[in-house]
């Protein structure tokens, strides 16, 4: 790549420019000492490495609300600021912005241009950069944060041309500077900025194909799917490279769910008597598939049982590796209840607070420069991990995973934290950095040693087995005590040992399950193994569904809409609902970033992907023709969404026995009122043109608005009332557990909602009489300070009015009359009356 030269020096860009104070024509003043200004992610890393770099002296200023923070550094003066994350962002231009005027897949080929994501950073970094000499880019190490870097870099050249080109590079040839760590400690921080790396461009570019690709794909895509099922504004549908076959994977469990047919089957159990207390032993056919099997086997068995074997097996349970992203958010998952998302969130929050690594990487291995046996030593010592202990006793080894990387080491703590302290945040914050800290010390325990015990009883022509099991050395389970298991306990026995029969042997029926859904903690896990995001993506496209109304509950349970759009794209466009294309995109992004390929080349690949793709549905989503795939397309996501709205049954119509023409009952749908907007939910046996014939149903009740909560039914007729259908009910683009609605505001169910509303409302009046009360004395401390301030003004005029015939009287002019209320009268209560003084009062 051919490097510009700038032959402007390293100025005091402000002083030279027209209209402070020097023309243009003016000699440029060198700069003495230089001036490094550094740039973060965000404006708590800034106030971090300030705080570090500056031992404590630096000076918080803004400029356009924007802080950024200064000191005297050893060698001149420093300045860091911190972005807001992405400075720039791909768009498409003004021409291209209808969605109803413009073809859909004229995006596909569109150029694009960049928009700043928030222009007050933009002037800000432009005007603390005028004067900077120096700079070195310290946003967090990965593709985004080299991306985030390179946009920084390209809006500071603009403000200050003699400090760098846009390929990052100083005038004298030398590369822009960039400070690399993985957590905002001291010691991290003092390594990194003693040794500055280069900016990465392979990095920067692989970030901003991602963005391209999914700017192209998202937005073609989304369009013409919104286009062809006429839903536009706020209701639009949302397509993703990405998302769509993440979707994929969670409709395809559901769609086994329901294929599955409930076979039935007996298991047979039989009690037997023992000193230390009777214990149930499970016969040695787990399951019998004819339930006249079972009742034989019940018929042959006899007592007393007599022990004819028993095994004794021990397992070892290897300690875990390293946490890297995908093991994090999984155990956050399944051992914490937390989702994906918010655990990412979690672990940010802690990150800028200095209490763990780097949060976002693909590394199990720790690299040999961690201080592994202080940090262990450190963390022993608080009363929560003193568990571990047992490890100082002996040289430290440390798991290995399958992953080893050099730009971030496993997730790790890197402060000795006790969990209590980090209670004032939240909870949530304690349990995550509890999880990593117990995580971090059992990679470097023994293993779990169990011991499982089984017995098989003969009882006449019958077999009974029954197991034990219990943890003999816990190893990391002693300090990771999420992994242990409860202890089966059995009685002793012994071989040959009699035992009687408590009771007759119990026949139980059950029937097959289908297979659980997918939770988000192993949906992360499957995105991982086929290709789909990244280490940083995946849980932000789990909530992305979510928020789409393509998913809810916990694990995810897909829409009616989430699974027809699924169908629609595996039946017409089935590379969009496989992860074969995006792993392949994926993986191409991999190799920008290791400088194998150009970023124009992945963009040419993944924009003829997408058009091959389009056009498999036809060029035109407008299309009316009822055999058009666009067409057939749009019909089948319809029927989902139909489906989606339709609650339960009437029980009003029920009981009037009103019905549809065919017969089946009126139901309960959501509705949406056509001038006002908003949701409810009514009856379809509604009729609009007789609303008062006998045969039509007014019935009607409020609901949460869809625009700022999730609604989904969980019961057609509620079990607690059995009149009206149940929901679901969780707000919008905020973390939190739903809450059940029954519509019936009477049923029992609703006591509790309804004595939790009355408290806030009573709250809310108590809050509103107590400001009221307030304000009401402040405006009385007013009027009294009003009327003091008149009594004074009266008694000032007053006594102007007595000198003033004094001194009329010395000069002989005491007999000159004035007009009452006059400024030289002697009366002075008008004066008064115009305040807030005693007159008033």
């Amino acid at each position: 790549m051919q490097r510009s030269r700038l032959r402007a020096p390293a100025t005091l860009a402000a002083d030279r420019r027209p209209g402070n104070g020097q023309s243009e024509s003016a000699p440029v003043a060198t700069l003495e000492c230089a001036m490094r200004l550094i740039v973060t992610e965000k404006n708590n890393s800034a106030k971090k490495i300030a705080e570090i770099l500056s031992g404590g002296s630096a000076k918080e200023e803004a400029s356009f609300k924007t802080p950024y923070y200064t000191w005297e550094g050893e060698k001149g003066p420093q300045t860091a600021i911190g972005l807001k994350g992405h400075v720039l962002n791909p768009a498409f231009p003004e021409d291209y912005k209808s969605w109803q005027q413009i073809d859909p897949r004229d995006l596909i080929d569109a150029p694009l241009i960049k928009l700043p994501t928030d222009k007050n950073v933009v002037k800000a970094i432009k005007k603390v950069a005028k004067d900077a000499t120096d700079l070195v880019i310290a946003t967090d190490f990965d593709r985004e944060g080299e991306l985030i870097g390179l946009e920084a870099l390209q809006e500071i050249v603009e403000a200050n041309p003699g400090l760098a080109t846009a390929e990052g590079v100083h005038e004298n040839g030398t590369p822009v500077k960039r400070a690399r760590y993985s957590a905002l400690t001291k010691e991290e921080i003092e390594r990194a900025f003693a040794n500055l790396d280069e900016l990465s461009m392979p990095l920067a570019n692989a970030g901003a194909a991602r963005q391209d690709i999914d700017l192209i794909w998202g937005a073609t895509l989304t369009r013409a799917v919104s286009r062809a099922t006429r839903r536009f504004g706020a209701n639009f549908l949302s397509v993703g490279r990405v998302q769509s076959p993440t979707l994929g994977l969670i409709v395809e469990r559901e769609l086994e769910r329901r294929a599955h047919v409930p076979k039935p089957f007996w298991e047979v159990l039989a009690t037997f008597a023992h000193p230390d207390g009777s214990f149930e032993a499970h016969h040695a056919t787990d399951k019998f598939w004819k339930e006249a099997e079972a009742k034989a086997a019940i018929e042959g068995t006899k007592s007393p049982g007599k022990v004819v074997e028993i095994k004794a097996r021990r397992q070892t349970r290897k300690p875990p590796s390293p946490l890297n992203t995908t093991a994090f958010t999984t155990d956050a998952s399944n051992r914490l209840g937390v989702t994906p998302a918010r655990a990412m969130r979690l672990a940010e929050d802690l990150y800028m607070d200095g209490c763990i690594s780097y949060p976002r990487t693909d590394n199990t291995v720790y690299p040999d420069s961690l201080d592994t046996r202080q940090l262990v030593t450190e963390l022993v010592a608080i009363e929560d991990f003193s568990a571990a202990k047992f490890l100082l006793d002996k040289p430290l080894e440390a798991t290995r995973g399958k992953k080893e990387t050099t730009d971030h080491p496993p997730i790790y703590p890197t402060s000795a934290v006790n969990p209590k302290r980090l209670e004032a945040r939240s909870d949530a914050h304690r349990k995550v950095y509890e999880l990593v800290a117990r995580r971090f010390l059992a990679t470097f325990s023994p293993p779990m040693i169990s011991e499982s015990t089984r017995a098989d009883i003969k009882a006449g022509s019958e077999e009974y087995f029954v197991r034990g099991s219990h943890v003999v050395e816990p190893g990391f389970a002693a300090i990771y005590t999420y992994a242990i298991s409860a202890d089966t306990e059995i009685p002793k026995l012994e071989q040959g040992q009699e035992l009687d029969l408590d009771g007759d042997p119990e026949l139980i029926p059950k029937e097959t399950q289908p297979p659980g859904r997918i939770s988000q903690g192993k949906l992360i896990e499957m995105m991982e193994e086929r290709g789909l995001g990244t280490k940083a993506t995946r849980a932000d496209i789990i909530q992305k569904l979510y928020y789409r109304g393509y998913v809810h509950g916990n694990p995810p349970e897909p829409s009616e809409t989430g699974i027809k759009m699924y169908e629609g794209f595996k039946t017409y466009v089935p590379r969009m609902a496989d992860s074969e294309m995006t792993a392949q995109l994926e993986a191409e992004m991999d190799q920008i970033a290791a400088g194998e390929m150009s970023k124009d080349e992945v963009l040419t690949d993944s924009r003829d992907a997408l058009r091959s793709a389009y056009d498999e549905m036809g060029p035109d989503v407008d299309v009316e023709d009822e055999d058009e795939p666009w067409r057939k397309f749009a019909k089948l996501v319809w029927s989902g969404m139909d489906e989606d709205r339709i609650l339960g049954p009437c029980v009003v119509c029920q009981e009037a026995g009103r019905t549809k023409e065919d017969g089946s009952p009126n139901m309960l749908r959501v509705i949406r009122a056509r001038k006002s907007g908003k949701s409810f939910v009514g009856c379809t046996g509604w009729d609009g043109e007789a609303p008062d014939s006998p045969d039509s149903c007014d019935q009607t009740f409020p609901m949460p608005q869809p625009r700022f909560y999730d609604v989904h039914k969980l019961e057609d007729v509620c079990s607690v009332c059995g009149r009206t259908p149940r929901v679901s009910v969780a707000q919008k683009f905020k973390p939190g557990r739903p809450w059940k609605l029954c519509f019936n505001d009477d049923c029992p169910s609703m006591e509790e909602m309804k004595r939790k509303r009355a408290e806030r409302e009573a709250a809310k009046a108590a809050k509103e009489a107590a400001k009221a009360a307030e304000e009401a004395e402040a405006a009385n401390g007013k009027a009294d300070a009003g009327a003091d301030e008149a009594v004074k003004e009266a008694e000032k005029i007053a006594g102007q009015a007595s000198a003033t015939k004094v001194k009329r009287a010395r000069n002989g002019k005491n007999g000159a009359k004035s007009k009452p209320g006059s400024k030289n009268g002697a009366k002075v209560e008008k004066p008064a009356r115009s305040g807030s003084g005693p007159s008033k009062r």
